[in-house]
């Protein structure tokens, strides 16, 4: 994972938010200008760690999920697209340079088509 200041552009402001990151004493002095540059940057950073997090930890809470469950019948039918799309979206593959994850609604719709699917499951198996 990246560090938050990755992104800083400025080397000097970056040396300075890495040395304070690591519990160092800063080896550069900064303005008050560089310092507002330098959390703005490391506070991008932070939430790009955070959304690289989140997409992990649901990476993770699906499990072995993908091998039980047809993919491809949850794009068709709760997305309308295909199961590339879907498995895109859940592997976080790179699509045209970008890293492809759910939106927030795409996110619920998914949660709502396993909860559906877990319903409908549920019911053939109460049936057996």
């Amino acid at each position: 994972m990246e560090k938050a200041t990755t992104n800083i552009k400025d080397e000097k402001i970056r040396t300075y938010f890495d040395d304070v990151t690591e519990g160092k004493e800063p080896t550069v002095v900064l303005t008050a200008d560089e310092i507002e540059q330098g959390v703005n940057a490391f506070d991008e950073g932070m939430q790009k760690i955070i959304k690289d997090a989140d997409e992990m930890i649901f990476r993770a809470k699906l499990g072995d999920l993908p091998d039980a469950l047809s993919f491809s019948y949850i794009a068709k039918k709760y997305f309308g697209k295909s199961r590339g799309w879907l498995m895109q979206k859940v592997n976080g593959n790179k699509v045209n340079g970008k890293i492809a994850v759910f939106t927030d609604e795409e996110r619920l719709m998914f949660r709502k088509a396993l909860q559906d699917l877990s319903e409908k499951m549920s019911a053939v198996a109460m049936n057996l």
